[in-house]
């Protein structure tokens, strides 16, 4: 970290301290993005399968008609 600059120069190590927080903001903002991307994309598709069924008569499909804590429920013994 220490010769870290343009041709070996030192790089104060204060400088990068202050730098990392900001590093960490755009990381963080970009994966919030991509996992909010996808839920809305999925919350999209999930309405759209329910408006379709609803409108047609037909049963909601199993996969997500199944409630995924049924799944996880296990014998309390």
């Amino acid at each position: 970290m220490q010769e870290l600059g343009p041709t070996g120069s030192r790089v104060p190590v204060g400088t990068v301290a202050k730098a990392v927080p900001f590093v960490g903001v755009f990381i963080g903002a970009g994966v919030n993005s991509a996992v909010l991307g996808r839920v809305a994309a999925d919350a999209q598709r999930y309405c759209q399968t329910r408006f379709l069924c609803d409108k047609y008569g037909m049963p909601l499909p199993t996969a997500p008609a199944t409630d995924r804590d049924d799944d996880l429920q296990t014998d309390a013994t």
